[in-house]
This record gives C-alpha cells, sequence and structure tokens, in this order.
C-alpha cells in the first residue's frame, strides 16, 4: 500500500486527485493541504506516507520551496 498526500491551493483539482486516488486498492490517501506551510505541518504530524503530488504555483511557501524542505526533512519521500 502506498499513502499519499495532496498539495494544491485549486480546490476542485484537490478534491478530483482525491477521487481518482480512491479508484486504486494499492493507494490510500492520507491528508490534502492547501499550501506549502500547511503540508510541512501535517508532515511534522503524519511523516509516514510514502508519496506527495504537490501543485508547484501556490501562495507563501510555494511547491518548489516546500519541497526542498521536505527532501531534506524526509529524504525518503517522493
Amino acid at each position: 500500500m502506498i499513502t499519499t498526500g495532496i498539495v494544491d491551493d485549486n480546490y476542485f483539482l484537490l478534491k478530483a486527485l482525491e477521487e481518482k486516488i480512491s479508484f486504486f486498492e494499492d493507494l490510500s490517501h492520507k491528508f490534502s493541504c492547501n499550501s506549502g506551510a500547511e503540508v510541512l505541518e501535517q508532515l511534522d504530524l503524519k511523516s509516514t506516507i510514502d508519496l506527495i503530488l504537490m501543485d508547484i504555483e501556490m501562495p507563501g511557501i510555494d511547491g518548489i520551496e516546500a519541497t526542498a524542505i521536505i527532501k531534506k526533512r524526509y529524504p525518503m519521500l517522493k
């Protein structure tokens, strides 16, 4: 089982991705976030995920900056 998190500031895209992930038996969705800052907080609470689907352009901490921070803190995350 691959556990996932989704980060996107577009609510409709976020919900669509959650729905698509639910179709796959080998994927489990753990959390969704609206910003880079929010995903960093979530990972501090639930760092037992395997994969993050990250939007690039978001207000505040964007996806590129959040990914760089996540890769330093959690190098095993994809």
